[in-house]
């Protein structure tokens, strides 16, 4: 007989949603997730317990605590530089659905919903982050405090150049991964003062020294490596947040830039963060 649920924590980005069952040691017991949740409208706390039911059924009671991009813009931003202790004190209640606040900054202006729980997650640790995604978070932690971050839209632009215009993927070609490329095309963005643009990619295609099947790889390279160039140095020590391919692509840009990497799990931290405030905010206690 599998354990009681003791809390149901919940990430929204970009409107998918994906949630975790714990029991009382912070053990994961179950997940789940949609893609498009968002897109069939309603207020954060009717979509999240409806989502929650499809899941484990309508008698489900555990406390739940969500983050991230929440539909309609529920919870606070809390002013950065804030300490990440801040957010136990600092949920929003909406009818039991419990919104951890993300952080705000003023200049430049920016932004972090949900990755703030990821930065808590990752326990006592300092210095610069890497949380690659659709839009990667730069951001300087320093003894439980986040500092200043910021955000390239890195991932979200490599996905509107592949959909249209010169940069799409000719019909019928499956595209190929190719580690030597993606690092070659890094490169090429690593050298700020001589940096190749995306049309580069295209071009390289047509003139015949870039197969189809590797423009993707290329242009990810060339987009990663100029992201990883804007933000840091070689022989810098960057704390590396993220999984799967993601983690490979940005591992290997900081490779190459010649940076001292830590990989950490995105997904672990999320869930360690999650569980971390509830406990101490008093919802395991309910």
């Amino acid at each position: 007989m599998s354990p009681p649920v003791s809390l149901i924590g919940a990430s929204w980005r970009a409107g998918r949603f994906e949630a975790w069952s714990f029991d009382d040691e912070g053990e994961v017991l179950g997940t789940f997730a949609r893609d498009g949740a968002a897109d069939q409208g309603g207020v954060l706390q009717d979509m999240t317990r409806a989502l929650i039911t499809e899941w484990l059924g309508s008698s489900e009671k555990a406390p739940v605590i969500v983050c991230g991009e929440t539909p309609g813009g529920a919870g606070k931003l809390l002013q950065v530089p804030a300490l990440l202790s801040d957010l136990y004190d600092a949920l929003t209640d909406l009818d039991g659905i419990h919104v951890v606040p993300g952080l705000r900054q003023l200049s430049p202006p920016d932004i972090l919903q949900g990755q703030e729980v990821q930065l808590l997650g990752l326990g006592q640790l300092s210095g610069a982050i890497c949380l690659p995604g659709r839009h990667t978070k730069h951001v300087a932690l320093e003894q439980g405090r986040v500092l200043d971050f910021s955000t390239e839209m890195t991932g979200e632009i490599q996905e509107l150049l592949l959909s249209q215009g010169s940069l799409r993927v000719p019909a019928g070609i499956e595209p190929r991964f190719d580690a030597g490329i993606f690092r070659d095309w890094v490169e090429r963005s690593l050298d700020t003062d001589d940096a190749a643009s995306p049309f580069a990619v295209s071009a390289a295609r047509l003139i015949g020294v870039l197969r189809p099947e590797h423009q993707i790889t290329a242009l990810s390279g060339l987009l990663i490596g100029a992201d990883v160039a804007a933000h840091y140095d070689p022989g810098d020590d960057v704390i590396l947040v993220a999984d799967g391919e993601l983690a490979k692509a940005y591992g290997m840009a900081l490779d190459a830039l010649g940076a001292s990497v830590e990989e950490y799990s995105a997904e672990e931290a999320m869930q360690d963060g999650l569980f971390d405030i509830a406990e101490e905010a008093g919802l395991l206690d309910t």
